[in-house]
């Protein structure tokens, strides 16, 4: 199983020997342009994380062997191969799903292999500390799955390929009232900067839209028993539960619901439910019927650009939505570096702002704001059925 994996630190050279490219050998005198990836390739957020390493993967394998990047209207963009003349690295490190070794990870890409660009990380708890890390170091840092509101703040050198999450909690509320006619909510949420964001977006919305917000449950990451907190998520005996976690966290969440009773299929709803698909496939009954939303990806342009060499490389298909942020950060990355002309990132965070403009994402439109955050983000609906998320219309 995918999220049983278990990776150690490692550098990405040019197009990796894990998808068996060629790339020609560079010069005594060649320096490869370096970009650093954080991203949690074990613990909770195993499954997520290695979708996204493979995404940036991809994006990498491109740009080392020359590509002509889509854009929004007129014609693709080259790229390429390598940049700035050079072949271009990508090291990866492993932050095990724990905020601390994020920071050990970014502390050796920026102390040590001096890099100019982050790209990463996945969890707002970790993306905030990391996040502020490099703004200090004026080292570019590009989100690629944390969404909290809070890092909109964090400074001039961050940047987020993905939308913040200001936008989910209305949109849960409106899910419950539509779906179960819901009076009353309850929200379960990590208690992290992402999950506490989340969760006063929702309690904010719902009563301007007729709702009471009558439990909010933060539980901390990584426990071995949840069942205390489910308890009193479910003392007030809510019309619906909104809810978040990640990977095997879920799992273990799931399973204890489902163990208590709790009719997760029918009154659960999730934000950004791709965060536990993979995880539950060997207890498909634990999440059977729970509805929520995703960050929009799909369609004829993501098929084309991204599913078909993602099959290639990896023999199946995307593990989740993630994924596609991180190529879509890789490849503004690469395109900001070379119209600056180099990886001074004064030059390189001005130049982020003009190229996402012009962009023809794989997850929409990725328009950066002056403040560098995304400025829309689209999201889809999903129910867990037959043991995989498959779209609905609610």
């Amino acid at each position: 199983m995918i999220s049983s994996l278990s990776f150690s630190r490692f550098t990405v050279f040019g197009a990796l020997a894990a998808l068996a490219v060629a790339v020609s050998a560079p010069t005594a005198d060649a320096q490869p342009v370096k970009f650093g990836m954080i991203t949690p390739l074990t613990g909770a957020g195993s499954v997520v994380g290695l979708d996204m390493q493979r995404g940036a993967e991809l994006a990498m394998k491109r740009i080392n062997d020359g590509y002509d990047v889509p854009q929004k209207e007129g014609d693709p963009v080259r790229i390429g191969p390598g940049l700035l003349g050079e072949p271009a690295e990508l090291i990866v490190e492993d932050d095990e799903s724990r905020p601390a070794s994020a920071m050990d990870a970014v502390r050796k890409l920026v102390n040590t292999d001096g890099v100019p660009i982050v790209i990463g990380e996945y969890s707002s708890g970790r993306t905030l500390p990391t996040g502020q890390f490099t703004n200090e170091n004026k080292v570019i840092q590009i989100s690629t799955g944390a969404n909290s509101p809070t890092l909109r703040d964090v400074g001039p050198y961050f940047f987020s390929a993905i939308g913040l999450a200001t936008a989910e909690g209305p949109a849960m509320v409106q899910l419950a009232q539509k779906l179960l006619g819901a009076k009353t909510i309850a929200i379960l949420m990590p208690n992290n900067p992402y999950g506490v964001g989340v969760e006063i977006a929702t309690c904010d919305a719902a009563p301007k839209l007729g709702v009471e917000c009558v439990a909010k449950v933060r539980y901390e990451e990584q426990k071995t028993d949840y069942r205390p907190e489910l308890r009193q998520l479910t003392a007030p005996n809510p019309d619906a539960v909104i809810f978040f976690a990640y990977g095997a966290d879920a799992t273990l969440i799931l399973r204890q619901a489902y163990e208590l009773g709790l009719d997760a299929g029918n009154k659960w709803l999730g934000t950004e439910v791709s965060n536990w698909e993979q995880d539950v496939k060997d207890a498909p009954e634990i999440a059977e019927g729970i509805r929520g939303i995703e960050h929009a990806v799909g369609g004829d342009f993501y098929d084309s650009q991204y599913v078909t060499s993602y099959k290639d490389a990896y023999g199946e298909g995307p593990l989740t939505a993630f994924g596609a942020f991180a190529y879509d950060a890789t490849m503004l990355a690469g395109l900001a570096v070379e119209k600056a002309g180099s990886t001074n990132t004064d030059a390189v965070r001005a130049a982020l702002i003009e190229v996402s403009k012009t962009y023809k994402g794989l997850t929409g439109d990725v328009t950066l704001d002056n403040d560098g955050m995304r400025e829309h983000q689209d999201y889809g609906y999903f129910i867990f059925k037959d043991g995989k998320l498959q779209p609905f219309t609610p």
